[in-house]
């Protein structure tokens, strides 16, 4: 899957297994954490993220997991410094106004396991459709270049 999308195959690897050990133990074990790396990475490559933007939006996902809740250092800072949108993606995810999700943030009371899917969800309604085309722009052929370099090396 991540090379057909057109991501750095090599840290696409290290980052699914980094986000499934985050969630080991968790509801979101399993199918819901390849759920949310398919959907991360398909709303990466339709933005033309860069593997490290993508790792980076990844690495955000994996400390609220380990975390139980959402911060809004990790929601508004990390993952919406990497994947613009995030904050509002996850607003609209919930059914709130980033007002009222930012009260959330503030008062503890959004669990990874309510956040997470319903954003996996969300994500896929605004980037699935468009993964298919953005796997054939340039950032994606970079990444597929980059993995038959390191392929090659190998």
């Amino acid at each position: 899957f991540p090379v057909t999308i057109g991501l750095d195959l090599a840290s696409a690897a290290d980052q699914f297994a980094k986000l499934s050990a985050a969630s080991k133990g968790t509801a979101l074990e399993g199918k819901a954490t390849r759920d949310i790396f398919t959907a991360v990475s398909q709303a990466a490559v339709v933005m033309g993220l860069s593997a490290e933007q993508t790792s980076g939006s990844l690495l955000a996902l994996q400390q609220i997991i380990s975390k139980g809740t959402v911060s809004a250092e990790e929601l508004r800072g990390q993952l919406g410094e990497r994947l613009p949108g995030a904050f509002q993606i996850a607003a609209r995810s919930i059914g709130v106004t980033t007002q009222e999700l930012d009260k959330l943030l503030r008062t503890g009371q959004l669990t990874a396991e309510q956040l997470l899917p319903a954003l996996t969800a969300e994500l896929n309604r605004t980037f699935g459709s468009q993964a298919e085309q953005a796997a054939q722009g340039l950032q994606a052929q970079i990444n597929r270049m980059n993995t038959a370099f390191i392929c090659a090396v190998s």
